[in-house]
């Protein structure tokens, strides 16, 4: 890789696992400890102290009170949103989401696969809406997730199977166990176009989500449209809010197409 040209192998190891650890912190989670990162990265604890240290110095981690704990620090989310101006789905996509979490009092993200998570690309909520008020960069899992389902029924098998064994990974001992359902949940999607989760990533928590094509089908998004289940009764979602989901997933696409803009460029 042309980028990597004068550098040594130790520094693109070393480059390597200090993106591995600012991965390894999800948008709803308490401060980690270098155990804890140590775990999720599969790293040397002696490793995982050294790169935490650095990267707190460089401004990427921030640590908390006596115990040493970590947090994403400011630069992170610097350079997140100064990817994320760079997307025109995302200028695309905000009025179409904003008026539909306006007229169900309710919450619309989209999002894209990250090895068995999906990440928050943008998201909207109504005044009024009763959820947990997620952000843009947050984390949730794809095979719990309506959105994530949806996700994965739209991907080429290669791809799929990529995130597959991510997820199979991150799941340690239940791996088959997941593996099953979300296959079942993704086989759902055929007959109805969208898909469901109610109460499977958070108890309170009923969504439907939708696929996104963009550039002629070369790359999948998907949006999803949920809120917390007081008095939300299940066919709502699959009755009114999955098919207007789709509804808003197709125009998306077709303003995208009229644009000619593409995912990453106008």
């Amino acid at each position: 890789m042309a980028e990597l040209k004068g550098k040594s192998a130790s520094e693109v190891v070393s480059l390597t696992r200090g993106l591995g650890i600012l991965r390894a912190f999800r948008a709803i989670d308490a401060p980690l400890g270098n155990k804890e990162i140590a775990e999720r990265t599969n790293l040397p604890k002696a490793t995982v102290a050294r790169l935490s240290y650095t990267l707190s110095k460089m401004g990427y981690l921030r640590q908390m009170g006596p115990s040493g704990r970590y947090h994403l620090g400011d630069k992170v989310t610097a350079l997140g949103h100064a990817l994320l101006r760079t997307m025109p789905v995302r200028r695309v996509a905000e009025p179409l989401m904003q008026a539909m979490a306006d007229k169900y009092e309710m919450s619309v993200a989209l999002g894209i696969g990250d090895g068995a998570d999906m990440v928050y690309l943008h998201y909207c909520s109504g005044p009024e809406t009763v959820t947990m008020r997620l952000r843009v960069g947050t984390l949730v899992p794809i095979a719990q997730s309506a959105i994530g389902r949806a996700y994965m029924w739209a991907l080429p098998e290669e791809a799929s199977e990529r995130h597959m064994q991510a997820i199979r990974a991150s799941v340690g001992d239940t791996a088959d166990t997941v593996e099953a359902d979300l296959r079942q949940q993704i086989e759902q999607v055929d007959q109805r176009g969208f898909s469901v989760s109610f109460g499977d990533w958070r108890r309170e928590i009923f969504a439907v989500g939708a696929p996104v094509w963009l550039d002629r089908g070369e790359t999948i998004l998907a949006l999803n449209c949920g809120a917390r289940r007081r008095g939300l009764e299940k066919a709502h979602f699959f009755e009114t809010l999955g098919p207007e989901l789709m509804a808003l997933s197709s125009e998306l696409g077709n303003r995208m197409d009229q644009l000619q803009a593409s995912f990453w460029d106008e």
